[in-house]
């Protein structure tokens, strides 16, 4: 069953988005640094286990309980996954690669982001 609304539609197309973005622009990149690659992993299996609660939710009829649950536990591990990234990664990110890396990298993150988005609409 597809689940409709289109909240639902634009934070799952938004999410997936960010996570492609993201593998390929940023945690793939710090894969390479002795630092930063097992927070990378960590992060980017986070971002399988959004995916999947994200399919769960589009399997579930969105009047049962059931989709409420799956909602409220990917609300959790959003929020904990951006937590994480925010007072984690970043910081160690932010030592391991240049300025000129950081600058690369985020302008490569938004564009492919722009295109998974353009690609997803």
């Amino acid at each position: 069953m597809k689940v409709g609304g289109e909240l639902f539609d634009r934070t799952r197309r938004a999410l997936r988005a960010h996570a492609v973005a993201e593998e390929m622009n940023f945690y793939r990149p710090l894969m390479g640094h002795e630092m930063t690659v097992e927070k990378s992993r960590h992060s980017v299996s986070e971002h399988k286990e959004i995916d999947d609660l994200i399919e769960q939710l589009e399997a579930t009829d969105p009047s049962s309980s059931g989709w409420l649950a799956t909602a409220q536990k990917l609300q959790h591990l959003v929020t904990h996954h951006l937590d994480e990234e925010e007072h984690e990664v970043f910081q160690v990110a932010g030592k391991a690669l240049s300025d000129n890396d950081k600058h690369q990298l985020a302008t490569s993150y938004r564009q492919e982001m722009e295109r998974q988005l353009d690609a997803m609409a």
